[in-house]
């Protein structure tokens, strides 16, 4: 007669220390004031990513831009920027 192999022992169950937490139930009204507010924040913040991002293409395409024209006059020696503010005045 064949041998039969012997029984492994019961592996033992693993202890947990748990807590348990009862959450309330909350109102419907409550859920669509959180579900609102979360997509206000989604929103704000898309809006926020989208004005970043076409605020760096058009800082990319300025730089683009005085590059080539820069290229065109020649060797720029030094270059000096002022703000002009022009007034037509009617005489009498």
């Amino acid at each position: 007669m064949a041998e039969q192999p012997a029984a492994e022992p019961a592996e033992q169950p693993e202890v947990v220390d748990a807590h348990v937490v009862v959450l309330e139930p909350q109102s419907s009204t409550q859920l669509a004031q959180q579900t609102a507010t979360q997509a206000a924040l989604v929103a704000a913040g898309g809006f926020a990513v989208g004005a970043v991002t076409v605020a760096a293409l058009k800082h990319h395409r300025s730089m683009k831009a005085a590059k080539r024209s820069r290229k065109a006059l020649g060797q720029v020696v030094g270059s000096r920027r002022f703000l002009v503010d022009v007034h037509l005045l009617k005489g009498d």
